[in-house]
C-alpha cells in the first residue's frame, strides 16, 4: 500500500487524470482506509476548481466567474453536511 508521502507525491496525477490503472487502484485504496489523504484530495480538487473558475482574459464577465466560485462553494459546503 502507498504512503501518506507517496499519495500526496502523486495527487495532482490523480486529479489530472494521469495515473495508469495499477496506480490507479492503489491511489483508491489508499483514500479508502485513510481520511486525511481523502480529505487532502478533496481539498486539491477544490483548489483547482477555484483557480480554472478565476478569468484568464479581462473581457470575461465578473458575473459568470462569481457564480461558478458560488456553486464550487456551495458544492464544497454542501460535502461538509454531509460527511464527504
Amino acid at each position: 500500500m502507498l504512503s501518506c508521502k507517496e499519495v500526496a507525491e502523486r495527487a495532482s496525477a490523480l486529479i489530472d487524470r494521469e495515473l495508469g490503472m495499477f496506480d490507479l487502484l492503489q491511489m483508491r485504496l489508499h483514500l479508502a482506509m485513510c481520511k486525511g489523504c481523502d480529505a487532502f484530495i478533496r481539498q486539491m480538487r477544490t483548489t483547482r476548481d477555484l483557480t480554472a473558475a478565476v478569468p484568464v482574459a479581462d473581457d470575461e464577465r465578473s458575473d459568470e466567474v462569481d457564480g461558478r466560485i458560488t456553486a464550487i462553494l456551495a458544492q464544497l459546503h454542501d460535502g461538509k453536511q454531509t460527511g464527504h
